[in-house]
């Protein structure tokens, strides 16, 4: 294969939306649930930074007192779209059981690197454990986010300031985490990366800092790049000694997955609510 095939048939295997041909009114509901739920329930724009990008929407649940455990979920959209505000649909199903929800905003690639995005999501994280000190709090994202969800698993947590992850759990949806093979794709382009930069903010290369229990699942139908990043990174997981969940979700594809998170009667919701202790 020549290298103007190889490169179209990456761009083909990183492109989500190449094998679900639904993707584009999904995301239209990820909004719209979205706008639903934060009419709905009572919530807080909480900033984390002094950037317009840093904040974070914290779903607390009025049933009880004060919560006992925090879902804090990272967003996807390949680190370049999307918001917070598109990733609050799985807290109806969590409040009702009396578990926190934070979507977690960040500043988007060209503006900011994956780099400065990762210290982000360490500086929402360090909001979020202080504001609820006494929580279990279990990690998650999809996609560009459980990329992300993974570098804090790969953080050295005394180094910003705490004596131990402030998270017992992670959730990893439709991952990537090996991001060498985006360099030479159209993805790349408002990335920047290079193979040394790749390397820096990749899961798979570096060293796992925090053992929680994890679950790595993805769609049916998703592209054989984006399942195999899932089996590599999970294999890494049992081979480091972590206790790990793995699965491929029937009949869903990269996008639709996450609508499993509103649903406390999917295998997805029913993981993550034995990972914050509600089961």
């Amino acid at each position: 294969m020549d290298k103007k095939a190889l490169s179209v048939d990456m761009d083909r295997e990183y492109s989500p939306s190449s094998v679900a041909a639904n993707y584009q009114s999904v995301i239209d509901e990820y909004s719209a649930s979205s706008e639903r739920a934060m009419k709905r329930l009572t919530h807080s724009i909480i900033g984390y930074g002094t950037h317009e990008d840093e904040y974070i929407i914290l779903f607390e649940p009025q049933a009880r007192g004060s919560c006992s455990s925090l879902f804090v979920f990272f967003h996807g959209g390949y680190w370049q779209a999307l918001s917070a505000r598109d990733a609050c649909f799985a807290a109806p199903m969590l409040n009702e059981r009396g578990v926190a929800y934070a979507a977690v905003n960040y500043s988007l690639a060209p503006n900011a690197s994956i780099a400065t995005i990762v210290a982000q999501c360490i500086a929402a994280m360090k909001c979020l454990a202080a504001r609820m000190p006494d929580a279990r709090i279990v990690i998650g994202g999809s996609s560009a986010g459980a990329h992300l969800a993974a570098m804090l698993t790969a953080t050295d947590w005394t180094l910003a300031g705490m004596k131990k992850p402030p998270f017992s759990g992670a959730i990893l949806i439709s991952g990537i985490y090996d991001l060498h093979p985006l360099v030479g794709t159209y993805i790349n382009e408002p990335l920047g990366l290079d193979f040394e930069s790749a390397t820096h903010v990749s899961p798979m290369h570096q060293r796992l800092k925090s053992s929680v229990d994890t679950v790595v699942c993805w769609g049916e139908h998703e592209t054989e790049a984006f399942k195999q990043q899932s089996l590599d990174y999970a294999g890494l997981l049992a081979r480091a000694g972590v206790r790990t969940s793995m699965y491929e979700v029937k009949k869903k594809n990269h996008f639709d997955i996450l609508f499993d998170l509103t649903d406390a009667t999917n295998r997805l919701s029913v993981d993550t609510l034995l990972l914050l202790g509600e089961k």
